[in-house]
Formats: C-alpha cells, sequence, structure tokens
C-alpha cells in the first residue's frame, strides 16, 4: 500500500496544495494521500499561527470530496514540535510496515533537509517525492545531497538510478526529469527520492492571509467551503 504524507501548516489549505498531490497521487499510483497538518512546525517555533483546530477543519473540509485523500490528526495528537522523523516512526508503528511512505516535500524545503532533526534516519525510513521547479535538473538535486548529507551523515551515500517504475506508467504531461531517481545506499537503505514537476499555481496562503487582512477577494484561489469557513470564523482579519 502506498501512501503519501503531505505536511505542512495549511493556514490555510488552497488549491496548490491541492492539485499537486492530486496528480503526485497519479503519477505514483497513491493509495492514499494524507494531510498532515503541524502543531508546531520546527521552522515556526517563533511565527504566529491560526489555530491548530481551525487549521485541521479547513484541511477537513478541502480535502474531504477526494476519496484519494484524507487527513490525520497524527502530529496534533502528539503535540510538542512535529518532526519529520517522529511522524514517519509513528506511522510506521502504527501500520506495522504493511506500507510504503512516501512523505511529499517542495524543493525549497528539501534543500534545507540536512538540518531537519535525525535526517539521517530519515532517508532509512521512507522515499521523497520532491516537486520541483521547470528547469531543475536531477543533477543539481543530487550534488545538493551529495555536499549536505553525505557530508554530515558518513554512511549515506547517494546514486542517480536511470529506471524509475513510475515514469514508464505516467500519463502526466510533465513527468519525472528524465525518468530518473536517486536511490539512498547505506546499512541497506532500500528507499528512493523521486523529483517531479507538479502544475505550479502561484498562490500562498501568506498571500490569501495579506487579501483577507485587507479586505480583498480570495475567491478561486481556494475551495469555497475553506473560504466559507475563514469569513464565518473571522480568521486573519488581524496581523
Amino acid at each position: 500500500m502506498r501512501i503519501g504524507i503531505m505536511g505542512g501548516t495549511f493556514d490555510p489549505i488552497h488549491y496548490g496544495h491541492l492539485i499537486s498531490a492530486e496528480e503526485i497521487a497519479d503519477i505514483f499510483k497513491m493509495n492514499l494521500v494524507m494531510f498532515m497538518p503541524a502543531f508546531i512546525p520546527p521552522h515556526k517555533k517563533k511565527g504566529k499561527m491560526t489555530d491548530v483546530h481551525h487549521r485541521l477543519i479547513m484541511t477537513t473540509l478541502a480535502t474531504v470530496p477526494n476519496p484519494g485523500f484524507a487527513v490525520s490528526a497524527f502530529e496534533i495528537e502528539r503535540g510538542g514540535c512535529s518532526y519529520t522523523i517522529d511522524t514517519v516512526r509513528g506511522l510506521k508503528k502504527k501500520f506495522k510496515e504493511k506500507i510504503r511512505l512516501y512523505f511529499i516535500a517542495g524543493i525549497d524545503a528539501f534543500q534545507e533537509i540536512a538540518t531537519w532533526k535525525d535526517a539521517g534516519s530519515l532517508f532509512k525510513n521512507c522515499d521523497f517525492i520532491v516537486s520541483t521547479r521547470p528547469g531543475y535538473r536531477i543533477d543539481d538535486l543530487f550534488y545538493m545531497l551529495d555536499r549536505t548529507v553525505s557530508k554530515k551523515y558518513r554512511d549515506i551515500k547517494f546514486r542517480i538510478e536511470k529506471k524509475n517504475p513510475f515514469y514508464k506508467s505516467s500519463s502526466h504531461p510533465a513527468p519525472l526529469p528524465a525518468g530518473e531517481r536517486i536511490e539512498v545506499r547505506g546499512h541497506g537503505s532500500k528507499y528512493f527520492i523521486y523529483p517531479v514537476e507538479t502544475t505550479a499555481l502561484d498562490i500562498s496562503s501568506t498571500e490569501i492571509r495579506r487579501r483577507v487582512r485587507q479586505g480583498m477577494t480570495i475567491k478561486y484561489l481556494l475551495p469555497e467551503p475553506v473560504e466559507e469557513y475563514i469569513y464565518k470564523n473571522g480568521l486573519y482579519r488581524e496581523s
């Protein structure tokens, strides 16, 4: 069973999140994409965020029409700082490793992965799907990992694998670059890093919050039920 994990603050969730998840689910033949709102994201410990229960409800409202999507309160129930390695270990323990986990991350966040908590173990516990920008080369991703992760964790090496089983089966108009993936090597690792281009929408949660604060429309940037929830609960009106 293949499960994609899409984490984030989702403050609020928008169509950019949803179309990326849908296209990844199609390309990688996911059984499920699980949206997981963070309780306290490590990179936003001191930042102001909307109450986690509002973020959880908005994420549920946005995803419930899609049977291939689900929302998990796993990180919320655990509390504390939402570290990816803790989430991956917890999910594997919960499902007794009868699943294949694919952690979905944008290229900007993934470039900082060497600074994530226990990143060395993370590479040995799940696959990664990295949403890249147009023209981004797999070589760039490989050299970044070699300069950062391999330098910090001497037992982890990477190798570009020419054969990608998802490439040939994908009907997506912008499939995986050159049909390649990066193999994680070391201590019997059996995981891979898959770069993929998805439809890029110029939408951000920051911009949506700014628009609400300034009395501008947010229609067509996010699902209507989420828009209604924001206004009904008076979210984002104050800076």
